[in-house]
């Protein structure tokens, strides 16, 4: 055998798949009981604490068996509802249900390298799951997974290059943030603790109502009829109905170009203006503003429904139950501040600009994400380094 075809099969034994369990160990959370959370000790790491979409984190001065112990570095994977893999970037923690902490032979896993595969991996399950009804991944799906077994200097190299990508795709997100910033710091600096009169929706809206309080019966085409999740994109599932129900929904609610759309139930306090030509109809879940435009903005009352003040406001007036709702009377009640229309205007004006602006930098983060989810591909194809 020649030497060349010697160094192929030599290479070729080194990027060998081997099921992930078995160079891996996955470690689930303990079900702790509230009786145990305290306001001070070691964090309880839930899945809301890795995706940081709560402010409120529990924590206990208990101690428990060290397999639930998580240093910061320790690569952890919520496989309940929502699906991702995290490096906690935090102090020590104790580990919850619901997510696995994975421990991987260091003699044949980098530990980067192996996050970077688990996200991968969890991307193609959502891919194959999408529109079904699974919702969670076992450990059994997670150790029957081939990973790819390059040399650990390999995979070393492989790590350089995606933490490369990835900070670009950090600069990126920093960029949007500051864009929204700046929109915020604007809107603060020229309307809030102004001395500007605040009036209530009602008082400057010719109309505050809501959508269809029975579910109609949905067709494969026709009109479109719009719910909580088309205003959040939280789901790409449309919903069509009839002409003739459409018909008979507008009598009562008929949206049209330069009304807003507002959420208010379940994901509450979302606002959109109607800036298409189509027509459609809404569920009871949205409730539709025709703002009296001699004197309110569209875009102003978009910008203003959006803000952290409006949304305590609509919080505050919220009956919580089963899921978070508003009711059509404390929305009218939500008071904005009034400038002259000219003011409003100028403001519009800048939130135009900034929307191209953002606009332009979406396209940009597509186009980051597409060339780091092909790195991805190619990095556990073995075709990223040669």
């Amino acid at each position: 055998m020649s030497q060349q075809n010697k160094m192929r099969n030599k290479e070729e034994r080194f990027w060998q798949e081997v099921e992930l369990g078995k160079v891996a160990k996955f470690i689930n959370g303990r079900a702790f009981r509230p009786s145990e959370w305290e306001n001070e000790g070691k964090i309880i790491i839930r899945i809301q604490d890795l995706t940081g979409s709560i402010t409120n984190p529990n924590y206990t001065s208990q101690e428990f068996d060290k397999k639930y112990l998580v240093k910061k570095g320790d690569l952890l994977i919520s496989w309940s509802a929502t699906l991702d893999a995290f490096l906690w970037d935090k102090g020590d923690g104790w580990l919850n249900q619901h997510i696995f902490k994975v421990k991987e032979d260091k003699k044949l896993l980098n530990h980067k390298y192996l996050f970077y595969f688990v996200k991968k991996s969890i991307d193609l399950f959502k891919r194959d799951t999408h529109g079904s009804t699974m919702k969670h991944i076992t450990k059994g799906n997670f150790g029957s997974i081939k990973v790819p077994l390059p040399p650990l200097e390999t995979q070393e190299k492989i790590v350089s290059i995606l933490e490369k990508a990835e900070a670009l795709k950090q600069k990126r997100e920093q960029a949007d943030k500051l864009t929204d910033e700046y929109l915020k710091s604007i809107f603060s600096e020229m309307f809030l603790n102004k001395g500007i009169y605040e009036k209530k929706l009602m008082d400057v809206c010719i109309k505050i109502t809501d959508g269809a309080h029975v579910t109609p019966k949905y067709t494969e085409r026709g009109i479109p009829f719009l719910r909580v999740t088309d205003l959040t994109e939280s789901n790409n599932s449309k919903k069509f109905i009839s002409k003739e129900e459409h018909k008979d929904l507008i009598k009562r609610c008929k949206p049209e170009k330069g009304d807003l759309l507002y959420t208010k139930n379940g994901t509450i306090g979302v606002a959109k203006t109607i800036n298409w030509d189509y027509e459609f109809s809404i569920f009871v879940s949205l409730c539709l503003i025709k703002p009296n435009r001699d004197i309110l903005i569209p875009k102003y009352l978009e910008f203003f429904l959006n803000t952290p003040y409006a949304l305590r406001q609509a919080m505050s007036h919220s009956k919580k139950g089963t899921i978070t709702n508003l009711h059509l009377i404390e929305i009218k009640k939500i008071k904005i501040p009034l400038p002259p229309i000219e003011l409003q205007k100028k403001f519009a004006s800048i939130v135009e600009n900034v929307e191209k602006l953002k606009e332009k930098q979406k396209k940009s983060k597509e186009y980051i994400n597409e060339m780091f989810n092909s790195l991805m591909q190619k990095a556990f194809k073995g075709e990223l380094i040669k």
